[in-house]
């Protein structure tokens, strides 16, 4: 069977075909599209012409060229399981798609999501030959793929976005791509609703200090200041430790200690887990008792492990876990 490598996936998600139309090099049509990589908050979609959900043609400019979707598409199918997540914030379903059984056994909020759902589980090396047996009417491929652009292009219109964008942008993106634009405002504002009640909520915790990390065992864990966590802490409000952004990547149990946070989030290591958790492989340990976070019992697990991921439920679901933890 040939398959497709999707290059770098864990590691993103420990931190993530009868053709109705063809995809169409440097086409012109109704509805455009831009759609590129861009650094910082910068908007990478923009729509130039004022279109219904339901206008297509819709021409797609991506980061590996120009594609045209002639109608609507009901069958998608994407061999990046990022883009799963998405969807399905977008009551989407894809017909086949990467990952699928490591989604169910290992990401409980998107496995709940996608339960009853019928999808062609493509392997985390995406089997080609089972995604052109799914038929789809569209592909939303990741960067990753790009070389393999003209080979999807062949199965069906395809559509390549950036493996980890702004979580923002990548579901307006997407929503623009499939037609679901009101549906993506609705989600984006729920949130951006529910953030500020929980702000709010919160405030009583404005000077203690909160931090997220996932614990690889042997005394080091794992942590990241590359604004993954803004959703969390600017839109919630929550104060990280002092020297965090100088303090990424691995960590010591010293480090850890020299931060020192109040309270403590650990997120589920999937891929490499420790038999017993952090809790009882440090329960000896005496750097370990010494933290505010364990001294006050302010450690929280986090069961599901996209929350560090550049995806959009992670951060839905994720406000609302933290909101329960720190709301006691």
């Amino acid at each position: 069977m040939k398959r497709i490598k999707s290059k770098a996936v864990l590691l993103l998600l420990a931190a993530s075909i009868g053709i109705a139309g063809c995809g169409v090099q440097n086409a012109e049509g109704t509805g455009e599209t831009v759609t590129k990589a861009s650094g910082g908050n910068q908007p990478t979609a923009q729509t130039k012409a004022a279109a219904s959900e339901e206008d297509y043609p819709r021409t797609i400019k991506h980061l590996s060229g120009t594609t045209v979707i002639e109608a609507k598409p009901e069958k998608i199918a994407t061999p990046y399981i990022a883009f799963v997540d998405y969807l399905a914030v977008l009551d989407e379903y894809p017909v086949s798609a990467q990952g699928v059984e490591t989604i169910i056994s290992n990401f409980p909020s998107l496995s709940k999501r996608l339960a009853g759902k019928s999808i062609t589980d493509l392997g985390m090396e995406a089997d080609i030959e089972r995604l052109l047996a799914s038929s789809p009417d569209l592909i939303l491929a990741a960067d990753d793929m790009a070389e393999q652009y003209e080979q999807l292009s062949k199965i069906a219109p395809t559509v390549v976005l950036p493996q980890a964008g702004d979580w923002r942008e990548t579901l307006q993106e997407i929503a623009r791509i499939i037609g679901k634009e009101q549906k993506a405002t609705e989600v984006l504002a729920e949130f951006d609703r529910k953030s500020a009640e929980y702000k709010e909520k919160l405030a009583f915790r404005h000077n203690e200090t909160v931090m997220f990390a996932m614990y690889s065992g042997k005394k080091q864990f794992v942590t990241w200041n590359d604004g993954r966590f803004d959703p969390f802490y600017k839109g919630l409000g929550l104060t990280p430790p002092p020297g965090l952004t100088s303090n990424v990547g691995q960590l010591t149990l010293e480090g850890l200690a020299d931060l020192n946070p109040d309270h403590l989030f650990l997120i589920n290591n999937w891929q490499t887990p420790v038999e017993g958790g952090v809790r009882n492989d440090l329960k000896d340990d005496g750097v370990w008792n010494s933290l505010n976070a364990v001294k006050q019992d302010h450690v929280y697990f986090l069961e599901d492990p996209s929350l560090p991921g550049p995806m959009a439920l992670a951060k839905i679901d994720g406000i609302e876990s933290i909101m329960k933890a720190l709301a006691k």
